[in-house]
């Protein structure tokens, strides 16, 4: 039924405004060995984020108008049920986001300059639709496991953890 693909290609279109903030994402999943895929993304070729598994590792990246900021976990995924993510803290005009594995820290990139809007193109959740965000991956690079949930929290300026960050 076309009806019920089309409501479902609008909903993948909606997601958090994380442009120009800090932000937290957290997706559990579970997946065999070797499974890979976009867990999050938004925008496309042109400019946006994304939230992957390659190669067992964790990746993000933020594409800033074609400049690729990015970064691989020094852990590897684990096969079975886990909880991953990327803490993005703004700092001034810039920003550093933090890749998180069942909680603890694997890696982290600094963003020179935070996009205060990511690209026309909505997010979409367990793909990448549209052009790639990334230059790791081609098509939409669907996520090969069992994408449990996917969390994004805003983090409200003013904050004691954003006024922190931001003072670095």
């Amino acid at each position: 039924d076309r009806g019920y693909e089309a409501i479902e290609e609008k909903l993948a279109q909606v997601g958090a405004q994380i442009g120009g903030r800090s932000w937290d994402l957290a997706a559990t999943i579970e997946r065999p060995a070797g499974a890979g895929g976009v867990l999050y993304a938004t925008g496309n070729q042109n400019s946006g984020v994304t939230l992957f598994v390659q190669h067992d590792r964790l990746v993000f990246d933020y594409n800033c108008f074609g400049e690729h900021h990015v970064v691989a976990s020094t852990a590897l995924v684990p096969t079975g049920p886990s909880v991953v993510g990327v803490r993005f803290r703004r700092l001034a005009q810039g920003g550093e986001a933090t890749l998180v594995i069942d909680g603890k820290t694997c890696g982290a990139v600094r963003v020179p300059f935070v996009m205060r809007m990511i690209s026309s193109v909505g997010a979409s959740v367990g793909y990448d639709h549209g052009s790639p965000v990334s230059l790791r991956y081609a098509g939409e690079f669907p996520f090969e496991g069992d994408l449990r949930r996917l969390d994004i929290d805003l983090v409200k300026p003013g904050t004691a953890d954003a006024a922190e960050l931001a003072a670095t």
